[in-house]
């Protein structure tokens, strides 16, 4: 005779047990406040499923072993006693994401972010063997297609989430992504009124799982550019200026919102007492000729001069969104033959 912990609803078994000699005899299933079955009669050479609902109390361990009696009297010879196996869901404990703390992004890159928290399973930690966390934009929802602007979903199949500091029957479980620079912000429109939420799954080798969300943080504003390249105006003689030659430096959105620019210049200097001012120098979005240009804005080295250039939101990583600025200048009579330097300073604002 055998057992199975399997519940199958009904009044008879079907044979669920593998690697069994014999012929198998339709058994019995109690469901009803008793540990005896109606009487059945097994011929030898034959096998049958006796199955029970079992509920154990708190005190219940895997010690305890279950045997068949013949109407109350034990059998003779047992070759096998079929044992208890508790099985316990694994349970999360508060799960934090960012550590509590709103996500600052870093300029052009990515910014590590962790969602962390205790996994229990009575089993023993070593039943813990899966886990995945979405971490994503509220308006996006839990189960969002990863997208770096919205959605990232770290497992332990892709090594992003692991099981650490483990004992007993806890671990801590640590997720962590790489978010990107453009990814939307929640403290401004459109966005503004959602958060940053994550959601985590744990499984265990019996497929029980669990699951917990972290309260939500804000994801903040990044304005953040650079500029890639000096601005190289050439030879040019005193009393002349670059005419319809423009040199351009290109200006590249690393942050997650659109914006302009203010720029402000210092007086360019050779080192020594010559000195051309800032506002000899000219900005435009757009190629001009110097002497000439009516979309132009002379710079200074007191009050920035704001470009309009409504540089878009990134949303991949590549092509940069990038646009091209144009200057001029003019070289004063007095300045010396000698090669002047400046700073021009370029400083990301909101979109008017």
């Amino acid at each position: 005779m055998a057992t199975s912990s399997s519940v199958i609803n009904g009044g008879a078994t079907t044979d669920l047990l593998a690697g069994t000699d014999g012929e198998f005899m339709v058994g019995k299933i109690v469901s009803s406040p008793s540990n005896k079955t109606t009487l059945l009669d097994i011929d030898q050479g034959f096998y049958t499923e006796l199955e029970y609902v079992i509920s154990p109390t708190v005190n219940a361990t895997d010690a305890l072993c279950l045997r068949v009696t013949n109407d109350g009297n034990e059998l003779d010879f047992y070759n096998t006693v079929a044992e208890l196996s508790l099985q316990f869901d694994p349970s999360f404990g508060a799960i934090t994401l960012n550590d509590g703390l709103n996500i600052s992004l870093t300029p052009g890159t990515t910014t590590p972010v962790t969602v962390s928290g205790t996994v229990t399973d009575f089993n023993g930690f070593s039943d813990m063997v899966r886990a995945t966390t979405t971490i994503y934009r509220s308006g996006a929802g839990s189960a969002c297609t990863p997208d770096n602007n919205n959605c990232y979903v770290a497992t332990t199949e892709n090594n992003q989430c692991t099981f650490t500091a483990c004992s007993g029957n806890s671990c801590t479980l640590s997720c962590q992504v790489n978010v990107f620079f453009h990814a939307d912000p929640t403290d401004v429109l459109p966005y503004e009124g959602q958060e940053w939420l994550a959601y985590s799954e744990v499984e265990d080798t019996s497929a029980s799982y669990d699951f917990a969300s972290a309260p939500g943080v804000e994801l903040i504003t990044l304005r953040a550019l650079s500029v890639d390249s000096l601005i190289n105006y050439g030879l040019l003689e005193g009393n002349t200026d670059t005419g319809s030659f423009n040199p351009t430096t290109k200006v590249i959105n690393l942050g997650n919102v659109p914006i302009d620019v203010d720029v402000e210049g210092t007086d360019l200097s050779d080192g020594n007492s010559s000195v051309i001012t800032a506002d000899q120098q000219k900005v435009a979005t757009s190629t001009f000729t110097y002497n000439s240009c009516v979309s132009c804005q002379d710079l200074s080295a007191f009050t920035p001069v704001v470009l309009d250039i409504n540089l878009n939101k990134p949303v991949i990583e590549t092509p940069p969104v990038e646009i091209d600025v144009y200057w001029g200048i003019f070289i004063p009579f007095s300045a010396s033959n000698a090669a002047h330097s400046g700073t021009n300073i370029f400083t990301p604002i909101g979109v008017n």
